[in-house]
């Protein structure tokens, strides 16, 4: 492994009309986010080999973070899930 990343695994929700109030968005559509999950997956999707250590939620969103982590080809063995 080339690059072992630590940190926050985050789910960002992105508005699906820009240009309103918040109060005034319909809806949002989920995206992960964190600086060191996106680098791990930038990195592997340059090349490399990467891997990430970090806790998520044993729940949808977990298991939402942790595929996307893995459908960029990060190793998710160090990723713990809580309940």
């Amino acid at each position: 492994m080339d690059l072992l990343c630590l940190g926050e695994l985050l789910i960002d929700f992105v508005p699906t009309v820009l240009g309103r109030k918040l109060r005034d968005v319909p809806a949002f559509e989920k995206a992960a986010g964190g600086a060191p999950g996106n680098v791990a997956c930038g990195f592997s999707r340059l090349g490399g080999s990467s891997g990430f250590i970090g806790k998520v939620g044993n729940d949808e969103f977990g298991h939402f973070l942790e595929q996307t982590l893995q459908g960029c080809g990060v190793d998710t063995s160090y990723l713990y899930k809580s309940d």
